[in-house]
Protein backbone atom coordinates (compact mmCIF):
# COMPACT_ATOMS: atom_id res chain seq x y z
CA UNK A 1 0.00 0.00 0.00
CA UNK A 2 1.25 3.46 -0.91
CA UNK A 3 -0.67 5.88 1.34
CA UNK A 4 0.45 9.08 -0.37
CA UNK A 5 -0.63 7.96 -3.86
CA UNK A 6 -3.87 9.90 -4.30
CA UNK A 7 -4.36 11.07 -7.88
CA UNK A 8 -4.09 10.26 -11.59
CA UNK A 9 -0.68 11.96 -11.70
CA UNK A 10 0.53 9.63 -8.95
CA UNK A 11 -0.73 6.62 -10.89
CA UNK A 12 1.13 7.71 -14.02
CA UNK A 13 4.29 8.54 -12.08
CA UNK A 14 4.34 5.26 -10.12
CA UNK A 15 3.65 3.28 -13.31
CA UNK A 16 6.47 5.06 -15.16
CA UNK A 17 8.93 4.62 -12.29
CA UNK A 18 8.30 0.93 -11.81
CA UNK A 19 8.16 0.02 -15.50
CA UNK A 20 11.57 1.65 -15.91
CA UNK A 21 13.08 -1.05 -13.65
CA UNK A 22 14.81 -3.76 -15.66
CA UNK A 23 12.90 -7.02 -15.26
CA UNK A 24 9.47 -5.51 -14.62
CA UNK A 25 6.89 -6.69 -17.14
CA UNK A 26 3.61 -5.32 -15.77
CA UNK A 27 2.39 -2.74 -13.28
CA UNK A 28 -1.20 -2.30 -12.08
CA UNK A 29 -1.86 0.78 -9.95
CA UNK A 30 -5.20 1.15 -8.16
CA UNK A 31 -5.46 4.71 -6.84
CA UNK A 32 -8.71 4.33 -4.82
CA UNK A 33 -7.25 1.33 -2.97
CA UNK A 34 -3.73 2.83 -3.03
CA UNK A 35 -2.20 -0.47 -4.14
CA UNK A 36 0.43 -1.41 -6.68
CA UNK A 37 0.76 -4.91 -8.12
CA UNK A 38 3.91 -5.70 -10.06
CA UNK A 39 4.88 -8.61 -12.29
CA UNK A 40 8.64 -9.01 -12.59
CA UNK A 41 11.40 -11.50 -13.30
CA UNK A 42 12.93 -12.39 -9.93
CA UNK A 43 16.20 -13.31 -11.64
CA UNK A 44 16.62 -9.65 -12.61
CA UNK A 45 15.03 -7.57 -9.83
CA UNK A 46 13.13 -7.93 -6.56
CA UNK A 47 10.55 -6.27 -4.32
CA UNK A 48 13.28 -4.36 -2.46
CA UNK A 49 14.40 -2.59 -5.65
CA UNK A 50 10.79 -1.68 -6.44
CA UNK A 51 10.18 -0.37 -2.93
CA UNK A 52 13.42 1.64 -2.93
CA UNK A 53 12.53 3.17 -6.30
CA UNK A 54 9.26 4.45 -4.85
CA UNK A 55 10.93 5.69 -1.67
CA UNK A 56 13.58 7.57 -3.65
CA UNK A 57 10.81 9.21 -5.71
CA UNK A 58 9.26 10.61 -2.55
CA UNK A 59 6.54 8.07 -1.82
CA UNK A 60 7.30 7.73 1.88
CA UNK A 61 4.29 5.89 3.25
CA UNK A 62 4.77 2.49 1.67
CA UNK A 63 3.24 -0.20 3.84
CA UNK A 64 3.76 -3.93 3.61
CA UNK A 65 3.05 -6.03 1.85
CA UNK A 66 4.59 -4.82 -1.34
CA UNK A 67 2.59 -6.97 -3.75
CA UNK A 68 4.80 -8.46 -6.41
CA UNK A 69 4.09 -11.36 -8.67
Amino acid sequence: MVDDMICRYCKDTVTRLITSINGVSRVNVNVPERTVNVTYDSRITDAHVIRMTLLEAGYKNIKEPVNAF
